[in-house]
């Protein structure tokens, strides 16, 4: 999680009432960028409410001839929703936010065949936290003031690179061209979804949970060649189920919180565990041979995942659907 200024202030109300506003159109005429695209900020609305000055601004970007699209995303606090776009070579979205408490940043450029989308909300450490007294841990960290919502196209090759701090984060990769996926989620709430299959192969994938609550369904999907998940004291619910091509290594390291990992009938699966008497590792239909753990319906002409498991005071549980 990035850090942030003394004294921090967390402004939360879940009882939202209707609030008047005034809209702004702004239509600009674009920045030239040397080998990128046309610019950018096409709408903004602004208006005020009990919070103060809010500001809402829409994004587009036409993607050029690009062999390659890199997304940048270091969110800090807020909702985060990420898709992919119905309309090719195009990044659309908004970010919502009020310009006291945060200052966005977010930029598009293109060089040697590369083109980078960046979000950055956590430049300058402008956000101050106010917790009020409708806060309670437990609540699941939602209904904060900043949001953003892109699309990104399909048909190209994405890495993603996302650190998440607190909030909600939706990101649907289905239909997304990915050759490499890093997530660092803080204390926050996420949700991936990959529901067909990858046209490409994942180099690599990179799950990273502090205290939140990761979800995900269909990561088997993103035929993914390498995998690496750590989860600290938070929890992480991952059905690995999809479409597998190749055989996949998975790093798995667990601190003092929980993993329930789903995985396929149609693979292999091959285990390694590290452990101790204060933790707890449940493998379900696993048959155990030397130091390692396989499947009983080893089949060599399938594909296979290689787990190796570590865990310290907390839970991993592996399941077969």
């Amino acid at each position: 999680m990035v850090p942030m200024k003394q004294p921090f202030a967390l402004t939360m109300h879940f009882n939202m009432k209707k609030i008047n506003y005034f809209t702004t159109i702004i239509f600009s005429l674009g920045i030239g960028l040397s080998q990128g695209p046309s610019s950018t900020l096409f709408q903004q609305e602004k208006g005020h409410d009990k919070k103060g000055k809010w500001i809402r601004d829409h994004y587009k970007y036409s993607v050029g001839n690009i062999e390659q699209l890199d997304i940048e995303i270091d969110y800090g606090v807020g909702e985060l929703t990420i898709d992919a776009n119905s309309k090719p070579n195009l990044i659309s979205g908004n970010i919502f936010y009020y310009p006291t408490k945060w200052d966005p940043e977010i930029k598009y450029t293109e060089r040697g065949g590369t083109g980078v989308f960046s979000v950055n909300t956590n430049h300058d450490n402008k956000y101050e936290w106010d917790i009020g007294d409708d806060f309670r841990l437990g609540s699941g960290f939602k209904n904060f003031d900043n949001s953003l919502e892109f699309s990104v196209p399909t048909g190209i090759p994405i890495e993603i690179d996302m650190d998440f701090g607190i909030g909600e984060a939706n990101l649907d990769l289905t239909d997304l061209t990915l050759s490499r996926v890093m997530i660092d989620c803080g204390l926050g709430e996420m949700n991936v979804q990959m529901l067909k299959p990858n046209p490409m192969t994942c180099d690599f994938l990179k799950i990273d949970t502090g205290l939140g609550e990761f979800n995900a369904e269909g990561l088997g999907n993103l035929n993914a060649r390498e995998v690496d998940i750590e989860v600290g004291m938070g929890s992480a619910d991952i059905d690995f189920r999809g479409h597998f091509t190749n055989d996949v290594e998975i790093d798995i390291e667990v601190g003092m919180g929980s993993l329930d990992l789903v995985l396929p009938y149609n693979v292999n699966v091959r285990a390694k565990v590290h452990h101790n008497f204060l933790s707890s590792v449940d493998l379900d239909d696993f048959v155990k041979k030397g130091n390692h753990y396989l499947t009983e319906d080893w089949d060599s002409d399938r594909p296979t995942i290689y787990l190796d498991i570590s865990v310290g005071l907390g839970s991993v549980d592996i399941n077969r659907r």
